[in-house]
């Protein structure tokens, strides 16, 4: 690779590096960029950032995180990664979708590279598998909330009163929930509006109800926070599904940091629920996964 070939490359890596870092602390910043350096002036290095990013891009790709960045850097993931923002730049022009609503989507890289760097205390890891739907414009994010578009599932149908409101091949958003702002009603309800507009208009999708599988549905929550908790009142916007979901400690990874049940008496009580939630476990109890639909 030329000198020119390599100011060019780093040069497309600093534009979409700019997408999303300005909410990294400086010094990690500087770290991703002395990476992003080091990858661009090695030939070999930079040849293979150039054509896994191809990979993640295609897709009609099965594209494998834990085989395409096996025995490579932290670092190494989060600069290809930035490069192919811009696939999913043109992959947005196609389908007339605002730079605005890629910049919103594209902010989950520095929740995930800040993610990474408080429990492993080194910049530059991320959720690889998890991103692919980002690159690929599956997983769009409006507002407060993300959506990914689905389809109903024979164990996940919703049936009320014997009625079936929600049956196996129902167009279905599934709703996920990204770090940052507070999960409000208000803010909630003015993404599902945006959603029910934006699908179908931009993307012809119509859909006939909101899903949300996550940690945030465990039953247990309401006898855990107080009745005006921005959780109960998500709860409160969706009707549960009866036996769906399952044990899992997704919460004490989500809430706390490097914590897990085997060194629950080391987890911080700084907030309410993060009290309330290490009590609940010192003493036994079990969390769990929950799943709900909002019909429209």
């Amino acid at each position: 690779m030329s000198e020119s070939q390599e100011l060019d490359l780093y040069n497309k890596f600093e534009k979409y590096f700019g997408y999303y870092n300005k909410n990294l602390p400086e010094d990690g910043r500087a770290v991703l960029r002395e990476a992003a350096e080091k990858i661009c002036a090695d030939e070999k290095l930079s040849a293979e950032a150039v054509e896994i990013k191809t990979r993640l891009a295609d897709t009609c790709c099965d594209f494998k995180p834990e085989i395409e960045f096996k025995d490579k850097l932290p670092q190494f993931g989060v600069f290809v990664y930035t490069l192919a923002t811009e696939d999913m730049e043109k992959l947005y022009k196609e389908k007339n979708i605002s730079h605005d609503i890629l910049i919103d989507t594209i902010q989950d890289m520095y929740v995930w590279i800040n993610f990474y760097h408080e429990w492993y205390g080194e910049w530059g890891g991320l959720e690889c598998g998890w991103l692919v739907n980002h690159i690929r414009g599956r997983v769009i994010r409006l507002g407060r909330l993300q959506f990914e578009r689905s389809i109903v599932s024979e164990e996940t149908e919703l049936v009320v009163d014997g009625k079936v409101l929600l049956k196996k091949g129902d167009p279905f958003l599934n709703v996920h929930i990204p770090e940052g702002s507070k999960l409000t009603e208000s803010a909630c309800l003015d993404s599902f509006e945006r959603a029910k507009e934006f699908f179908p208009k931009v993307l012809n999708y119509d859909f006939k109800a909101f899903g949300c599988f996550t940690w945030l549905f465990d039953p247990e929550f309401e006898k855990l926070l107080p009745a005006e908790s921005n959780i109960l009142k998500f709860q409160k916007l969706f009707t549960m599904l009866e036996n769906c979901g399952g044990e899992t400690d997704e919460a004490l990874r989500r809430v706390f940091v490097n914590i897990t049940r085997e060194n629950i008496r080391d987890a911080q009580t700084d907030t309410y629920f993060r009290r309330t939630l290490k009590e609940y476990v010192q003493s036994g109890g079990k969390l769990r996964s929950g799943a709900g639909y909002r019909l429209i």
